[in-house]
């Protein structure tokens, strides 16, 4: 796995969120029969609804869609764009959105805005395809499900239970004197120690690292 970075420093795909605010492909093409679904579900993700059916981000977007318009048409008055977790690309979305709208034909207005489509834990995806997996496909969004699927969040729970489950267990031998210990008892111990420190503190930007790096040879 790796990754293709472009030499500009300043605007570019990867970039802040105004750089990738400003950027638009270079040939612009018809929205078709779902484009215009596409744009209100792109803009949806950035509101923060990025865990409900994809009908429901639309749904979303259908209700504010006053707010939308008046980002779009005058976007120093209406704040509302501001609040969305990358702004600047969520206000290209609100006016791409009410040009499509307004051009009288959606289906075939031009739009060379681009839509973001990200994978689910790429290397689990994987992993799950060569084996087969149906459970570990559907924690990875590789089956059809109603609302998309965290592995990251199942993670975290399986973890927060083993971790709380630990913390609680009282050991079965005497730990005042750590030197006398086995090497197991070494082990246990330090386990113990360390799941009385971290109940409490799981929460999925802990679990997400180690989870999506540990299938690319991470230690």
């Amino acid at each position: 796995r790796g990754r293709a970075y472009p030499i500009p420093p300043h605007l570019s795909n990867v970039g802040s969120d105004l750089c990738r605010g400003l950027l638009q492909f270079a040939k612009s093409k018809p929205l078709g029969p779902r484009g215009l679904y596409w744009l209100k579900v792109h803009l949806a993700n950035f509101a923060g609804n990025d865990k409900i059916t994809f009908d429901e981000r639309v749904k979303f977007v259908d209700e504010h869609m006053d707010v939308v318009r008046r980002s779009a048409e005058n976007p120093f008055e209406e704040r509302w764009w501001m609040g969305l977790e990358d702004p600047f690309q969520g206000l290209a979305t609100c006016m791409e959105i009410i040009k499509a709208i307004d051009s009288g034909d959606p289906q075939s207005y031009e739009c060379s805005l681009p839509v973001h489509m990200d994978g689910s834990c790429n290397g689990l995806q994987h992993y799950a395809a060569l084996g087969r997996d149906k459970g570990g496909g559907r924690y990875v969004n590789m089956c059809a499900e109603s609302k998309p699927q965290d592995v990251y969040s199942g993670v975290m729970k399986d973890v927060i239970r083993i971790v709380e489950e630990e913390s609680k267990r009282e050991l079965d031998f005497d730990t005042t004197d750590p030197d006398s210990l086995t090497k197991a008892q070494k082990i246990e111990l330090k386990n113990n120690k360390a799941a009385k420190l971290l109940n409490g503190h799981i929460d999925r930007g802990v679990v997400k690292r180690p989870v999506m790096t540990s299938v690319y040879g991470v230690t």
